[in-house]
């Protein structure tokens, strides 16, 4: 690996944000991580936190009056055609029997418990957020969506939400469901576009037009205070110019908020995606980091905020005001405004995030899922309850993930330390054999800084402070230099 990372070339091919620099540091850094959705990853939490502590923690948390806001998280896991990207929980039918079946016995059940804990308790989480995701919501018809939303209401303030977001396909949802959702207090809609080359569209089974979505804007724009796009870099047939013509599209378009993120291949745990590796198109480590990078000026030019490693929000959305403000945070739901940290998650799978101290998922398994409520029993399968150590590396993990930048003087001060680097000596060496020496990231006793260079591997980055996972990141680090 060469150290003179000095060495840069202006690529006359690229836009100004993107430099042309080794591709041996892409090649290299080009190393899988976990998103940090959530900290410590799922895969760490115990299936011995089950019901009764999910029960402690939502009783402990929020018996106290002042405790902060809350997201109500609802997942609805069906879907009636399968998109090839897809890394979310879902079950894919046409069968609406299922579907009834499915919100009658098992998510109006959960919803019940929490009702009845709720009541014999005497305690009312403070809901200032909905959102819906799935799956895909739209699928729910009309006497479906209000049955649901009816439960909600017995211990949510729907008038008094701040914000009410429901996941939309443009495929299948019409004008009139919209403005149902409208009448039904919904304030904002958030639709997976991922790309508009219809190539890529149709590798990742996913074919839906810019005409098709300009049309449903029109809509959405009359009816709805907030407007969010999801797209995928790293999808197979992109390239730059595909990638150019797809931001300028969604430029034109003027969504509030956009997310936009590495795609990311696992067919261990999604089979269906060796369908998209059998077509052997994807970009390469440079290329998906350029894709990326292209779309980020895009962005940026149009007037967008980058509100963290794969975030953007419009100047005057509450995020970008919150960023300004240091208050925005990065959680499972993306970047947030920091308003209502806490998440209770109802469904299939549905993770949350109870209080600073707790964190919860539901089985997967509609079986497993199903029995635990038929007993009275709230379907949480794993849990964690977070150590003094493990919220401190919570916070500096979303610092660096959402603003590239930590002030270790803050930081010390938070959480008592007499000395940064002498409590992360470990993560000290880590960072300078590595991230350091290559670029990527510049520190001192004052502060740890990540690069322009080093914003494409944020994550990484941040991951060195995961003390579940550094020690396998520093030996495939050391293999992948080795290879160089």
């Amino acid at each position: 690996m060469r150290k003179d990372v000095d060495r840069l070339v202006e690529d006359p091919h690229a836009m100004t944000f993107f430099r042309k620099y080794d591709t041996e540091v892409f090649q290299k850094y080009d190393v899988e991580c976990f998103d940090y959705t959530d900290y410590p990853h799922k895969s760490f939490w115990s299936e011995e936190m089950r019901s009764a502590q999910y029960e402690e923690a939502l009783v402990s948390t929020f018996s106290d009056l002042k405790h902060d806001a809350v997201t109500l998280y609802v997942h609805i896991p069906f879907c009636v055609k399968l998109c090839y990207f897809c890394i979310c929980h879902k079950e894919i039918t046409s069968n609406y029997t299922r579907i009834r079946n499915h919100m009658a016995f098992s998510m109006h059940p959960e919803i019940d418990l929490l009702i009845a804990l709720f009541k014999k308790t005497g305690i009312r989480p403070n809901v200032k957020e909905i959102f819906f995701g799935g799956g895909s919501p739209t699928i729910l018809d009309y006497a479906e969506f209000d049955a649901l939303l009816g439960k909600i209401k017995v211990f949510v303030d729907i008038s008094k939400l701040d914000r009410f977001c429901v996941e939309v396909d443009p495929r299948n949802v019409t004008e009139a469901k919209l403005r149902f959702y409208k009448s039904r207090g919904v304030t904002v809609v958030s639709m997976g576009i991922q790309d508009f080359d219809l190539k890529v569209q149709e590798a990742i089974n996913r074919v839906q037009s810019y005409e098709l979505v300009k049309r449903m804007l029109n809509t959405c724009r009359e009816l709805f205070t907030s407007i969010n796009f999801d797209l995928l870099a790293g999808l197979p047939y992109q390239t730059e110019a595909s990638m150019r013509e797809t931001v300028d599209k969604v430029v034109e378009l003027s969504p509030d908020r956009i997310s936009f993120d590495y795609f990311r291949y696992n067919e261990k745990f999604y089979a269906h995606m060796k369908l998209l590796k059998k077509l052997d198109a994807f970009p390469d480590a440079v290329l998906k980091r350029k894709i990326l990078a292209i779309a980020v000026e895009g962005f940026k030019a149009a007037g967008y905020v980058r509100t963290g490693f794969e975030h953007f929000a419009k100047p005057q959305d509450r995020v970008a005001q919150a960023l300004a403000q240091r208050k925005a945070m990065y959680t499972s739901l993306g970047a947030i405004a920091g308003s209502a940290p806490s998440c209770i998650a109802l469904g299939r799978s549905g993770h949350g995030i109870i209080g600073d101290r707790y964190l919860f998922q539901n089985h997967y398994d509609q079986g497993q899922f199903k029995q635990a409520v038929d007993k009275g029993l709230f379907p949480v399968y794993r849990g964690h309850a977070l150590t003094e150590d493990d919220i401190m590396r919570r916070d500096i993990i979303r610092r660096l993930r959402t603003y590239f930048i930590l002030d270790l003087k803050e930081v010390r001060q938070k959480y008592s330390l007499l000395s940064f680097w002498m409590y992360f000596q470990q993560e000290y060496e880590l960072l300078n054999a590595h991230f350091v020496r290559d670029g990527l990231v510049f520190l001192d006793n004052n502060q740890v800084e990540v690069t322009e260079l080093g914003m494409h591997f944020a994550e990484l980055i941040a991951s060195v402070f995961d003390r579940y996972t550094n020690e396998a990141l520093f030996q495939k680090l050391n293999e992948a230099e080795a290879k160089c």
